[in-house]
C-alpha cells in the first residue's frame, strides 16, 4: 500500500507540474471517474441547491388617490361668453353656484362708519348751483375695449358694470382711479320671451330664496360701488314682491337704487324708497337708436330737463357712436354752464329739493 501511495503521489505531482508549465486546464471531476479510475471513490458530494428567491416587489409608484365615487368636474361660476337660457325656457334655479355676499371693501382713508353709497361716492363741487347732469353708462365690463373708452372720458361718469363680466376687480379699480362712480348693473327679468338679460338674472318665477341668492352673488362680484340699477327688468320692476326683496338687500348694505325705468309700470323706485333706500330715476335714454344723430338729440333733451328741473340723469351704453358724441359734447356742455357730476351728487340735490319742498308751509 505504501508503494501504491507513493506511485499515486508521484504521478499526481507530475500532472500538476505539467499543468502549471503548460497552462492546460485540469480535467473536471465527474461522478463516473476519478484519478484512480474508480467510479465511486472520488464522486463529490452533491451540493444542495437553493430555491430561487422570489423577485423583490417594487415600491408602488405615487399616484393620485382614486376615490370610490368619481368627483364631479368643477365648472366656472359664470361664463360671460355663453348666453343664459332664453326666457322661453324654464330657468334652472341652480344655474349659477351660490357665493356668499361680500361687503364692499373701503379704500384706505375712507370712513367705514358711513353707508356704502356715501363711503364710495365721488366728491363733486355743487357750489356753482347747476344745472347738474349725471351721465350713467350701462353694460360695462363685457366689451373691454369700449369699457376702457368710457373710463377715459374726461368728466366724472357713473359706470354700471354687469356682474357676469370677467376681470371686474381690475376694470372697476381702474374706473374708480379715473374718478368715476360705480354701480352694479343687476340683470332682471324682462317682458318678452326673446329678451335675454344674461346669466343670474333676478326672476320671480324662481322664488324668493333664489332671487336673494342671485342678488347676493351679483353684489359679491366686485367692490367700491355706491348702489345698483336694473339691466332690462321691465317685468321684474313691475313686481312689488320682487322689488321688496331687492330693497331689503340694498338697505342692509347701505346702497342706493337707480331705476333705469325700462317699464312705464315700474314700481321699483317707490317700493325701494319705502324701505328708506336712497332712490332716484333716470330721465333720458341716449341711444335707444344707435346713431350719432340720436345721441346728440337726446343730449339736447337732457340739457333741457336739467335747465328746467335743476338736475338730469341720462343713461347710455358703451357704443362707439355714443362715446364719440359724448367725447365731443363734454367740453361744450361744461362751457355752456352745465356741471357734470356723479349720480350721488344728483341724488343729494334731489333729496335736498324734496326736503325744502316738504318743509314749506
Amino acid at each position: 500500500m505504501a508503494a501504491v501511495a507513493a506511485v499515486v503521489l508521484f504521478g499526481g505531482g507530475i500532472a500538476v507540474g505539467a499543468w502549471i508549465a503548460g497552462g492546460a486546464a485540469l480535467p473536471e471531476l465527474s461522478a463516473s471517474r476519478d484519478l484512480l479510475g474508480s467510479p465511486q471513490a472520488a464522486a463529490p458530494a452533491p451540493v444542495p441547491t437553493q430555491k430561487p428567491l422570489p423577485p423583490k416587489a417594487e415600491a408602488p409608484k405615487a399616484s393620485a388617490v382614486q376615490p370610490d365615487i368619481p368627483l364631479p368636474k368643477m365648472t366656472k361660476a359664470v361664463e360671460a361668453a355663453k348666453p343664459a337660457e332664453t326666457m322661453a325656457q324654464p330657468v334652472a334655479a341652480t344655474a349659477v353656484p351660490q357665493v356668499a355676499a361680500l361687503p364692499p371693501k373701503p379704500p384706505v382713508g375712507d370712513r367705514e362708519d358711513l353707508p356704502a353709497w356715501r363711503r364710495y361716492a365721488v366728491a363733486a363741487d355743487l357750489s356753482g348751483g347747476g344745472p347738474f347732469i349725471a351721465i350713467v353708462l350701462d353694460d360695462l365690463g363685457i366689451d373691454v375695449r369700449r369699457s376702457n373708452r368710457a373710463v377715459a372720458l374726461s368728466a366724472p361718469m357713473t359706470l354700471a358694470f354687469l356682474p357676469y363680466a370677467e376681470g371686474l376687480e381690475a376694470q372697476t379699480a381702474a374706473a374708480r382711479a379715473a374718478g368715476h362712480e360705480l354701480l352694479v348693473h343687476i340683470p332682471m327679468q324682462p317682458h318678452g320671451e326673446d329678451a335675454d338679460p344674461g346669466p343670474n338674472a333676478l326672476d320671480m318665477r324662481l322664488g324668493a330664496i333664489e332671487v336673494l341668492s342671485r342678488l347676493d352673488w351679483d353684489l359679491a362680484r366686485f367692490s367700491g360701488y355706491v348702489g345698483i340699477n336694473n339691466h332690462m327688468g321691465s317685468l321684474f320692476t313691475e313686481s312689488e314682491e320682487g322689488m321688496r326683496l331687492v330693497a331689503e338687500g340694498l338697505r342692509d348694505r347701505g346702497l342706493l337704487f337707480l331705476d333705469s325705468l325700462t317699464s312705464p309700470k315700474s314700481v321699483a323706485a317707490s317700493t325701494v324708497a319705502s324701505y328708506g333706500v336712497p332712490t332716484t330715476v333716470r330721465d333720458v335714454f341716449l341711444d335707444n337708436t344707435d346713431s350719432p344723430e340720436e345721441v346728440a338729440m337726446r343730449l339736447e333733451q337732457t340739457e333741457k330737463v336739467a335747465r328746467k328741473a335743476g338736475t338730469a340723469i341720462a343713461i347710455g351704453h358703451p357704443r362707439d357712436n355714443t362715446l364719440d358724441v359724448l367725447e365731443a359734447w363734454i367740453p361744450k356742455a361744461q362751457a355752456a354752464g352745465f356741471t357734470l357730476v356723479p349720480l350721488t351728487a344728483v341724488l343729494d340735490v334731489r333729496r335736498g329739493m324734496a326736503t325744502q319742498q316738504a318743509s314749506r308751509p
